[in-house]
């Protein structure tokens, strides 16, 4: 089923019993093989069995009866609230429902819903790599750019708080993107990032702020420029930033409290998946419950 152009995620009438019926959810949990059942053993080595109406495994045996909760060492441990209402939080964040939609529709509090969203953020990110964020190759357009992620001071006013973003994204059909917190501006902080996250061959493309001035002298990598303050379009040979600078989908999908430097790296993680994901949102999302694994510390 498709959610609006691009965004593949299934109907939440296909998905109604895995959020309005727990055991339903738990046995769909069980057959996408969230919970491993082949690793739950007793103290004695025996297999345990499955009890759904206790949530627990169970070992039959009289001179062991051990037993362990079916949350335990899975993205449920913790939780308080029944498997099938986690699933829908899961599912109203993945179509981007906001805190106020995800509360009229399920009737948690601000914390909870906050806190699960958080979760879901935290789980997704375990799945990226360091390749999900190296973009280019030989040949290859590269435009970067910085962008302020701020909010207005008391609501008014210039945007005088927020976070400094460095911004790159291919010149290709994928516009895969880097996306990192950067303190300054300066030489010093972002040709190391680009140096790290721009594979070799490509061709960079900036405006001329100083701090990319030496991108070709120090990594080697060919550098275009076009003169904001003269020009949108080099006139001499063509180069332009109007993809990177157009990237309006940071600002829209982050909202203006969450652009502080305590909490922007998530959500830039969140938006990098959401778009190497973007086709199969629901799908990659089980896919992160069933591969991360969680381990008792």
């Amino acid at each position: 089923m498709v959610l609006g152009c691009t965004l593949m995620i299934p109907t939440i009438h296909s998905l109604h019993t895995l959020f309005f019926d727990e055991h339903s959810c738990i046995h769909w949990l069980i057959e996408r093989g969230i919970f491993d059942l082949s690793r739950q053993f007793g103290n004695c080595g025996d297999t345990m069995r499955l009890d759904v109406r206790e949530q627990l495994f169970r070992c039959t045996k009289r001179v062991c009866k051990s037993k362990v909760g079916i949350r335990k060492c899975t993205f449920f441990e913790g939780c308080r609230i029944p498997f099938s209402k986690v699933m829908l939080l899961a599912y109203l964040w993945l179509c981007g429902a906001d805190w106020t939609t995800t509360f009229n529709m399920t009737g948690h509090s601000e914390h909870t819903v906050t806190a699960f969203f958080r979760h879901f953020r935290q789980l997704i990110m375990s799945t990226l790599d360091d390749d999900d964020c190296v973009i280019g190759g030989p040949g290859v357009g590269v435009e970067i750019d910085e962008t302020k992620l701020g909010k207005r001071k008391y609501h008014r006013g210039h945007r005088v708080e927020g976070v400094w973003v460095l911004v790159g994204v291919e010149r290709t059909p994928q516009r895969r993107v880097f996306l990192f917190q950067v303190p300054d501006r300066s030489e010093a902080t972002l040709l190391p990032i680009i140096a790290a996250h721009v594979l070799p061959g490509s061709i960079i493309l900036t405006d001329r702020w100083r701090g990319y001035m030496n991108v070709q002298e120090r990594l080697g990598l060919e550098h275009r420029t076009v003169n904001h303050s003269v020009e949108f379009l080099n006139s001499v040979d063509g180069t332009c930033t109007n993809t990177v600078e157009g990237y309006n989908g940071l600002k829209l999908k982050i909202a203006p409290r969450n652009r502080t430097e305590d909490g922007i790296s998530e959500h830039l993680g969140e938006f990098i998946w959401r778009r190497k994901n973007s086709m199969d949102l629901w799908e990659s999302f089980v896919r992160a419950l069933v591969e991360i694994n969680y381990v008792l510390v």
